[in-house]
């Protein structure tokens, strides 16, 4: 895997540990490494702290060279490089894909690697669990002002700050990509953002050449997309794949609705949607009552040996594979692929009854 990252790197060491907490707000300066999984471990070959236009693309060409289409993913909240890593690897085992990650310092600490002052204590739980899904799972109205909810919401709150001090390096690094893509005219591209991810892209987008580049993408796709769901329309629509535009979506999401407990009620995209945008170009997918897995954050991939849905793998398998989800070459109609089709529109597609089984309409 090929992981990019805005974080400082330590050259000498070993392992995830290299790719520190610091990063320089409002700095295009990226590095660079090839992670490989080393008995268990990942270690880093090649790293370059700084690296330049010339050498990101001889690192990059190859990859769009090789014989798999190159998926490109940005994490969300509470990811330490270590989970980055695994991520991207599950990817690739599962999806059978080229994975070029990302890295960014989404862990809600200082720009300098420091606590934030005068955090509260724990109060005897684990409120630094690294697992992405236990980031703000179980925040709610009533226990927000506890100490340990109260250490999540403000380390969420400096990660989101931290993703938008992080724009220019992730605009570079489009850039980049596109000029790859473009270079070799070989394999597809398709980028994938997840959670607090697709906050960091939406604010990119603003920077010259960033919403350009996406053009060189074949699909984009929010996953669980822990932004504002109100006039998201906006800027999805300045999303210009030369596919699709997928933005999944699940009622139940326990980390979005953390975050928006901690965002004062406000509703993210990856749980309703609301007011749809009406494109040919753009994709919801309803996982709402889905076989979602724990908390309903992360139904697009599973841990290390366990399984997706068949019918979850075959969608995300083309989404992730630069495909389009429905084969119109193949003759397909969408009930072949999504298992309770789309709506007449086709605007919004199911994986599952989004609605209790004594309801009207779908139930």
């Amino acid at each position: 895997m090929l992981i990019f990252t805005n974080r400082e790197i330590e050259i000498d060491g070993g392992g995830a540990a290299r790719f520190t907490r610091r990063f320089q707000p409002g700095a295009e300066t990226l590095g660079v490494a090839d992670v490989v999984r080393d008995d268990g471990a990942f270690a880093l070959h090649q790293p370059v702290a700084t690296v330049g236009d010339d050498e990101a693309m001889q690192r990059l060409v190859p990859r769009f060279a090789g014989p798999r289409p190159v998926l490109v993913y940005l994490h969300g909240n509470n990811n330490p490089p270590q989970a980055c890593f695994e991520r991207c690897a599950r990817f690739a085992e599962t999806y059978d894909v080229e994975v070029i990650g990302y890295s960014w310092p989404s862990e809600g600490f200082l720009s300098s690697g420091d606590d934030l002052p005068n955090m509260p204590s724990a109060a005897g739980r684990d409120s630094d669990d690294p697992r992405e899904w236990d980031g703000l799972a179980g925040v709610e109205t009533a226990n927000r002002t506890e100490p340990w909810a109260a250490r999540k919401a403000r380390r969420y709150r400096q990660a989101k700050t931290n993703a938008q001090d992080g724009v220019d390096a992730l605009a570079r690094l489009l850039r980049l990509l596109a000029a790859a893509r473009l270079y070799t005219n070989r394999q597809r591209m398709t980028l994938a953002a997840h959670s607090l991810g697709a906050h960091y892209l939406q604010y990119t987008l603003e920077l010259a050449g960033a919403a350009e580049s996406l053009a060189a993408m074949h699909n984009v796709a929010l996953l669980a997309a822990c932004c504002r769901a109100d006039g998201h329309d906006g800027w999805v629509g300045r999303l210009t794949p030369r596919g699709q535009v997928f933005v999944t979506y699940n009622r139940d999401d326990l980390v979005l609705f953390g975050a928006a407990v901690v965002d004062g009620g406000q509703t993210k995209l990856g749980t309703d949607p609301g007011r749809r945008l009406v494109s040919p170009r753009v994709r919801y997918v309803s996982f709402t009552n889905a076989n979602n897995g724990l908390g309903g954050h992360t139904y697009f991939v599973r841990e290390r040996g366990k399984k997706l849905p068949k019918a979850a793998r075959k969608v995300f398998g083309r989404i992730f594979g630069s495909e389009r989800d429905v084969r119109d070459d193949l003759g397909e109609y969408p009930r072949q692929v999504y298992p309770l089709g789309c709506d007449a529109d086709g605007v919004t597609c199911y994986m599952a009854n989004p609605l209790p089984a004594d309801a009207d309409g779908r139930g």
